[in-house]
């Protein structure tokens, strides 16, 4: 078995949803004779989308967390598929397994930087929002109370350190090939394509 899981998932509460992959990982570990690969990337690069709206209409992206220097783990999906096709095709694990994926490590201050100078923003500043002010966002957005209340968990845990506490104590030894900047090509065409659409 190749399960898709997250970092962060080590820790059986405080993580927001991943919080449910540590128990979908126990469970899973409790099959007998079967050989498991738990995969725990970081934070996926499209969770960045939903920032467009926040980029729009207030000209900052942000969240309920910050990193300073090279601590914010972001994953490229493309990268993760990259690991799960190998490991299903030559199957090299034995017994239950864990393996972190990570494309780029990065500050948020880089992703303000980085995706701020492909849609023409070069001073697009990443804004630390409290936990109340992210709550209210999401809610106002549509979330609904639980789930909102989940993702501001999330954001504590990764402000905290928590969701990647393990990851540091077990990081590949190589990162993914798809970087923060080559994901900036896609994520001003989103944002290009949005802003196309309201201009209709």
């Amino acid at each position: 078995v190749v399960n898709l899981s997250s970092y962060g998932a080590d820790h059986p509460d405080g993580c927001g949803p991943v919080s449910g992959l540590y128990r979908a990982e126990a469970a899973l570990n409790k099959l007998k004779g079967v050989h498991i690969s738990h995969l725990r990337p970081g934070y996926f690069y499209y969770n960045f989308l939903s920032n467009i709206g926040l980029i729009k209409n207030l000209g900052i992206i942000g969240s309920n967390f910050s990193f300073r220097e090279n601590k914010f783990v972001i994953v490229d999906p493309a990268d993760i598929a990259d690991v799960a096709i190998d490991q299903l095709l030559k199957r090299h694990f034995k017994g239950h397994t864990v393996t972190y994926i990570a494309s780029d490590e990065v500050s948020t201050s880089d992703v303000a930087s980085i995706l701020g100078a492909a849609i023409g923003k070069p001073d697009l500043q990443w804004v630390a929002f409290t936990d109340e002010q992210a709550l209210n966002g999401a809610l106002q957005a549509g979330l609904p109370e639980e789930l909102a209340k989940n993702y501001i968990e999330m954001g504590q845990a990764l402000n905290s350190g928590k969701m990647a506490e393990d990851y540091w104590k077990h990081r590949p030894a190589s990162l993914g090939k798809r970087k923060l900047k080559d994901f900036a090509a896609v994520f001003a065409a989103a944002y290009n394509s949005e802003t196309a659409v309201a201009a209709h």
